[in-house]
C-alpha cells in the first residue's frame, strides 16, 4: 500500500516544520465561500463517495448516510471558511467508518496556521479520555507537565474531544485512533475546530488536588517547537508521537530468553528512505532468533504507520509452519471493476448490490497481493509470540494482527488497534481536492477480506487479550507497562 497513508504524512508534516508546504503570504485563511460554492463541494464528496466507496453502507446506513448530508446542506446557509466547511463535512465522512477514507484541510491552510498565527501552547496525552500536559511551551512556568486539562476557554474538557475527535476517521465506532489523532494535533486542531485566540484560560488540577485557572498567550509555532526540544531534553523517555527512525529494531536477551522486534513501518518507500530494508532486516531478525534459541518472541507493532501487505504476510510467514490465505477476496465498484479488467483481474458480480468481487487467486497484479496461498519460511519461528497493538497500529499492521488473532498464534497486549479483524479497506485510493473550498479528500477503492466474504461474523476491531493499565507518568517516564505485561506473561509461563 504505498499510497495509503497520505493523510498521515499530512499529520506529520503537521507536527515537524511545513518545510514542503506552500505558506506563500497569497494564502487568506478568513477568505469565505459562497453557499452555491460549497453545495457544490459538498454534492461532488457525496457523488464521490457513492461512486468510489467499496463498502459506504458497511458501518452507516444508507437512510442515515443522505440524511447526514441533507442536515450539512442544511448547516450551509451562509458563506464560510474552509475550516468551518471542514468541521462540517470531515464529520460526515467519518460515519463511514473507514481510516483510509478521510477529508483534510488544505496544505496552505496548515502552512499559514504553522508559519503566520498562533496556536494553542500546551503539547497533550489523552489516557482515557482524560488530557493531560505533556509539554508546557507557554510563557507561564508554574503549569506543571502531568496536570489534567478540565476546560479550555471555559468549555469542559469532554465537549472539545467530542468535537476534535468527530473529525478523525477511524474503523466502524472505534475511537482509539481518532484519540491518538487530536494527541498528535491538539493545537493545530484546536485552531481549525474552535478558531484562532489570542489567549487561553484553562482550568486545570494536579495530582487531583484542587483546580487552578490560568490564562496563558498563544504562541507561535517556531516557539512551540523550540519549547519541545528543551522539554525532550528534560524527560528524554517521553516518547514521539510520531514514529522515530530506526524504523526496525531487534534486540535479544538470551538470559532472559526473549526477543524483542520492533516495526514501526511496513512501507518501503518510508524505510527507504532511512536505508532500511524489510525482508533483508527480518531474514537477519529471524536468523539470529533461531541461531541464540531463543523461544519467546514480542513483536511491537504499536505507532505503526502501515503500508505493504505483502510485508506483513512476509513477517508473519515466519511464525507460521502450515501455509496461509493472506486475503480472500477484494471488492470494488463499477469504476474500478472496469479498468481491473482491462488488467487480467477476474471479478464476479455479488447478487443483489452493485459490488464486484475478485473471482481469481492466481492474478499478478501487485494490487491484489495475497489471494493465492502463502508459504511459510524454512526457519519459520515455534515459539511463543506476543504482539504489541495501539491505537496507531495502522493499516497493514492491524492486518498482521489479524492474522496472529484469527490463527490463534500470539496474545496481543495493548489497546484496540484501528483495524477490522476481517478485513478493511484500502489498496487503492482517489485523491482529489474539492474544486472550491479546497479540501483534500482520500476514498478508498477496495473492500479487503481477510476471512471468507461470506461469513456471518459480526464485524470488530482487534481488540488486546489484555489491556495494561497505564498513567501519565508512565508515559513521561517512558515505562512501557505493554511490555513489561507481556514479560510477566513470558516469566510467568516459564
Amino acid at each position: 500500500m504505498t499510497k495509503v497513508l497520505l493523510h498521515s504524512f499530512l499529520v506529520l508534516i503537521a507536527a515537524t516544520g511545513y518545510s514542503q508546504v506552500n505558506t506563500t503570504s497569497s494564502f487568506d485563511f478568513n477568505k469565505k465561500f459562497s453557499v452555491p460554492e460549497l453545495k457544490k463541494d459538498l454534492a461532488i464528496l457525496k457523488d464521490s463517495l457513492e461512486i468510489n466507496h467499496p463498502a459506504l453502507y458497511r458501518y452507516i446506513t444508507r437512510s442515515k448516510f443522505n440524511l447526514a448530508f441533507r442536515k450539512a446542506e442544511k448547516l450551509i446557509d451562509r458563506p464560510l471558511t474552509q475550516t468551518q466547511f471542514y468541521v462540517i463535512v470531515s464529520s460526515i465522512v467519518t460515519k463511514v467508518g473507514d481510516i483510509h477514507t478521510t477529508i483534510e484541510p488544505s496544505d496552505e491552510l496548515f502552512g499559514y496556521i504553522a508559519t503566520r498565527s498562533k496556536l494553542f501552547p500546551f503539547d497533550v496525552r489523552v489516557l482515557d479520555k482524560k488530557v493531560f500536559i505533556a509539554s508546557n511551551n507557554s510563557g507561564d512556568t508554574t503549569i506543571c507537565l502531568g496536570s489534567q486539562i478540565l476546560k479550555i476557554n471555559n468549555q469542559p474538557i469532554g465537549n472539545i474531544l467530542d468535537k476534535m475527535e468527530a473529525c478523525f476517521s477511524d474503523e466502524g465506532t472505534n475511537e482509539t485512533l481518532k484519540l491518538k489523532r487530536v494527541e498528535q494535533r491538539f493545537a493545530f486542531h484546536y485552531h481549525v475546530v474552535f478558531g484562532y485566540s489570542e489567549t487561553f484560560t484553562i482550568e486545570y488540577a494536579l495530582n487531583n488536588k484542587t483546580s487552578q485557572i490560568r490564562t496563558v498567550d498563544s504562541q507561535p509555532f517556531s516557539v512551540i517547537k523550540q519549547k519541545r526540544i528543551e522539554n525532550q531534553l528534560k524527560y528524554p523517555d517521553l516518547k514521539s508521537l510520531f514514529p522515530q527512525a530506526p524504523f526496525l529494531t531487534l534486540s535479544t536477551d538470551t538470559k532472559k530468553n526473549i526477543a524483542i522486534l520492533t516495526i514501526k513501518w511496513f512501507q518501503n518507500d518510508v524505510l527507504q528512505e532511512v536505508n532500511e530494508r524489510f525482508k533483508p532486516f527480518i531474514d537477519s531478525a529471524f536468523n539470529e532468533i533461531r541461531s541464540k534459541k531463543i523461544d519467546n518472541l514480542i513483536i511491537d507493532i504499536r505507532n505503526n504507520g502501515g503500508g505493504e501487505s505483502e510485508n506483513a504476510s512476509y513477517l508473519y510467514s515466519y511464525l507460521t509452519n502450515k501455509p496461509f490465505r493472506f486475503l480472500y477476496a477484494m471488492e470494488t465498484n463499477q469504476k474500478n471493476y472496469a479498468g481491473d479488467v482491462r488488467k487480467g483481474v477476474k471479478y464476479a458480480i455479488v447478487k443483489g448490490t452493485d459490488k464486484y468481487q475478485t473471482d481469481d487467486s492466481t492474478t499478478t497484479y501487485q494490487q491484489f497481493f495475497g489471494m493465492n496461498y502463502q508459504q511459510p519460511r524454512k526457519n519459520n519461528f515455534s515459539g511463543n509470540l506476543y504482539v504489541l497493538i495501539d491505537g496507531l497500529t495502522i493499516s497493514a499492521a492491524p492486518q498482521f494482527a489479524s492474522l496472529v488473532k484469527q490463527n490463534n498464534r500470539g496474545i496481543l497486549v495493548g489497546e484496540k488497534a484501528p483495524g477490522s479483524l476481517f478485513g478493511g479497506s484500502g489498496r487503492g485510493y482517489s485523491y482529489f481536492y474539492l474544486p472550491n473550498s479546497g479540501l483534500l479528500a482520500m476514498i478508498s477503492q477496495y473492500r479487503l477480506y481477510l476471512s471468507m466474504p461470506n461469513s456471518k461474523r459480526k464485524d470488530v476491531c482487534i481488540i488486546p487479550d489484555f489491556k495494561p493499565q497505564k498513567s501519565f507518568n508512565d508515559i513521561l517516564y517512558g515505562i512501557d507497562k505493554d511490555l513489561e505485561y507481556a514479560i510477566k506473561l513470558i516469566t510467568e509461563s516459564e
